[in-house]
């Protein structure tokens, strides 16, 4: 198959490159400026704990080459970079093309589907602790590497064996969901609360967890979190804000957000896409959230400023 990669950052150049080390399909990486320039003069350097350290020397581009079509695209910009990633990839697209969205946060798939044939989307929520150290660089940083999908429409069950196909001789583990909403809800419980404390606090999170107000305030959240999604229809269990405190106790100092480091880094925040859509959702479904309100209030002011 021909895989394209939108974007090679730290989690779609890690999973492109698991892909393209396989040797079983054509891996073309979509990458920018910098980033773009060392990939294409060295590789993408990989170094993984799960993996070991090697270089992908798989096809890199600013945009796919003329006639170019792709059978798999795994989207996984940034959300703020929606509107500048969909002129790159829609000629790529053809008529059975499969489009895995794993972007953080909501709205992915009603957006794709707007550009898109919303039979060829599948949802899907990564679980991979993947960062940049440098311009042609990523890092993995071990732990269960995992991605969760299902169908965004119907049961096309087509679009799901080609994502199996190309994942199947990675290092990374996959799962079908049957409840996908439900698993992607389970996910933006923990993202709003990791990304959010880290951010709202410019701390990390094992700072935000040893002091208690602070603790307190994210337990509050992804309780706030848990019951928008409840009043909007999605199956989730009672015990996922304890278990998720619990996660967040037990590993403390070893999670990091993407989010904070994009602060850190004076980027666009993707806080629409998560503590501001638990915010516009609360609202249309008269459930308080108040701390999600606030995140989503102060950092859209920091989005302001680095547009």
């Amino acid at each position: 198959m021909n895989v394209l990669i939108m974007a090679a950052g730290s989690l779609g150049g890690y999973i492109g490159s698991e892909i393209a080390k396989s040797k079983s399909h054509n891996v073309t990486l979509i990458a920018r400026n910098q980033h773009l320039k060392k990939i294409q003069e060295n590789g993408l350097v990989v170094k993984s704990v799960t993996s070991g350290n090697y270089i992908c020397n798989a096809e890199a581009y600013e945009k796919p080459i003329e006639n170019y079509k792709a059978d798999l695209i795994l989207y996984c910009v940034k959300s703020y970079q929606n509107l500048q990633a969909i002129p790159v990839i829609k000629n790529s697209a053809h008529s059975d093309t499969t489009i895995l969205t794993l972007q953080n946060g909501i709205g992915s798939g009603k957006f794709l589907a707007s550009h898109f044939d919303s039979n060829n989307i599948i949802l899907g929520s990564a679980y991979i602790d993947a960062s940049t150290l440098d311009y042609g660089i990523i890092k993995e940083h071990g732990g269960d590497c995992k991605i969760f999908f299902g169908n965004y429409q119907g049961n096309n069950n087509y679009h799901i064996e080609k994502i199996k196909e190309a994942l199947k001789s990675t290092n990374i583990k996959y799962h079908l969901s049957k409840e996908i909403l439900t698993t992607i809800w389970e996910k933006l419980i923990f993202i709003s609360g990791l990304s959010g404390m880290t951010c709202i606090t410019n701390s990390t999170f094992e700072e935000v967890l040893s002091y208690e107000q602070t603790r307190h305030m994210t337990k509050s959240l992804i309780t706030e979190t848990y019951n928008v999604g409840i009043k909007s229809g999605i199956k989730l269990d009672k015990s996922i804000t304890e278990n998720t405190m619990k996660y967040f106790i037990d590993f403390k100092s070893e999670l990091t957000s993407s989010m904070h480091q994009d602060l850190i880094n004076g980027n666009q925040l993707e806080v629409e896409y998560i503590n501001g859509a638990i915010s516009k959702i609360g609202k249309l479904y008269d459930v308080s959230t108040p701390i999600n309100d606030i995140i989503n209030d102060c950092l859209s002011l920091i989005n302001n400023r680095r547009k």
